[in-house]
């Protein structure tokens, strides 16, 4: 790969670990509110907490080393990168819950590492991603609102454990999303200046990152980390994934035969995120 495009993984594995830190800190959180979200007072509870800002820092930080690795790279190798979040997070989680990973999650996480390296030799042929078209724009940033609004809709509905992993899904496709659009306002701000700034991409990116914040936030309300955060690292680069084949022309190396061990290392990821995910500790309540 072109070394601009290594530079945009460094700053995706930074943005990993923020998001990991991030993770971490709503997950405790839930622990101080369990209630669900839309129980009056739950976020207004949340929002009074230091460590809800912590996380939005984090989640901040999060989104600034994105958006570097974007400018350096396509979407196809930046968003793989987020399942490294598991990694971080897990082992960090386990330590603050007392305990030591166990050898299966230990498993889990070589597996995971392995995969993600192999989709990254075989994310993109030349690195092509063009931005997207103002009526694409549109039509993926409204959408995308109707599939959470529909989401949140429907885990509402849900008993817990499905209403997790729901919310959970649809915080996913939010953040693969916002990197989408992220990655067409930062192409278009280097070529069109501030005029960038009346793309829909633009205002789309912060209004459904912000989204899928909140969304990842309920997802944690009354679970471990391990289940949310792995349907979260699963559904967030295959959203990005499907944007960015179907709008901005990007494509996997290979083509079609390309697509199969590319499928073998995603289904061996996925194990190693069952294997890593294994039930969690609940954290011990703290005044932060």
């Amino acid at each position: 790969m072109d070394p601009f495009v290594w530079l945009g993984a460094l700053m995706g594995t930074l943005s990993c670990v923020a998001y990991a830190g991030a993770a971490v800190s709503q997950w405790r959180l839930a622990v101080l509110v369990p209630e669900p979200l839309v129980e009056r007072g739950s976020l207004a509870a949340l929002l009074a907490r230091p460590l809800w800002w912590t996380s939005i820092v984090l989640n901040g930080g999060r989104a600034g080393f994105q958006v570097a690795a974007l400018a350096f790279a396509p979407l196809t190798v930046v968003q793989p990168l987020g399942v490294l979040a598991l990694v971080f997070a897990i082992p960090w989680a386990t330590r603050l819950g007392g305990q030591r990973l166990s050898r299966r999650q230990t498993r889990g996480a070589v597996l995971v590492v392995a995969s993600v390296a192999v989709l990254l030799g075989l994310s993109v042929t030349d690195g092509r991603s063009d931005p997207l078209t103002t009526a694409d724009g549109y039509a993926v940033t409204l959408g995308t609102l109707v599939l959470l609004a529909a989401g949140a809709w429907a885990a509402g509905r849900c008993p817990p454990t499905w209403r997790s992993h729901l919310l959970a899904a649809v915080a996913g496709v939010a953040f693969g999303v916002s990197s989408a659009l992220a990655k067409t306002a930062v192409t278009l701000v280097g070529t069109d200046g501030a005029a960038a700034l009346a793309h829909p991409a633009t205002a789309g990116t912060g209004v459904i990152a912000v989204l899928g914040v909140l969304l990842a936030q309920a997802a944690y309300q009354g679970m471990e980390l391990g289940s949310p955060l792995g349907v979260t690292t699963v559904a967030n680069p295959v959203a990005a994934s499907v944007v960015a084949i179907a709008f901005m022309g990007e494509s996997f190396l290979g083509g079609p035969i390309g697509l199969v061990p590319a499928a073998l290392a995603a289904a061996g990821c996925a194990y190693g995120i069952s294997l890593l995910t294994a039930r969690l500790p609940a954290p011990a309540p703290h005044p932060a």
